[in-house]
């Protein structure tokens, strides 16, 4: 996990993430990953693309990629209601998901290691908070996907462009 942190009273480690729902599961990412958050837009389908990216958007003059988390994470096909526009190793790409549900402040002591077996499943779960009574998956956008993926994304991008 990138690890940006907030301190608070020079005392408390804070920790804000942006929470959405995916397939009934909350998920978090860091907000100095998030650049913005955006309703539906139209999608184009690029054909032969890697399975998880669902097209390409135009955001503000900017084309984008847009990744499928459901289809990364092998949930059934559901309704998509926002794209987070997030920074990966600085390529801007759009992330699909359910529904974005709020900002939240997360103290230090409340963020633990994700279970090994469950890293050795996804690499890009690195940690989880316990916020609420709730257990929140926190997803490291740098490690959503492979080298390679990233740099075929890329390059989808700029052809496009």
């Amino acid at each position: 996990m990138s690890r940006d942190r907030i301190i608070r009273k020079e005392t408390e480690i804070i920790m804000q993430l942006l929470t959405f729902l995916l397939n009934g599961v909350k998920f978090g990412i860091p907000v100095n990953d998030v650049e913005s958050i955006e309703t539906r837009m139209n999608v184009v389908n690029i054909p032969n693309s890697l399975p998880q990216v669902h097209g390409i958007m135009n955001l503000h003059g900017e084309v984008i990629a847009v990744y499928s988390l459901a289809e990364q994470f092998h949930y059934p096909e559901q309704e998509i209601n926002n794209i987070i526009v997030a920074s990966m190793n600085g390529t801007k790409i759009g992330l699909e998901v359910g529904n974005v549900d709020e900002i939240i402040d997360v103290p230090d002591e409340k963020v633990i290691s994700m279970p090994v077996i469950m890293k050795a499943v996804e690499n890009c779960f690195d940690e989880v908070a316990s916020y609420a009574k709730e257990l929140i998956v926190l997803i490291e956008v740098s490690k959503l996907m492979p080298e390679a993926e990233q740099q075929a994304i890329q390059k989808l991008v700029e052809q496009q462009s």
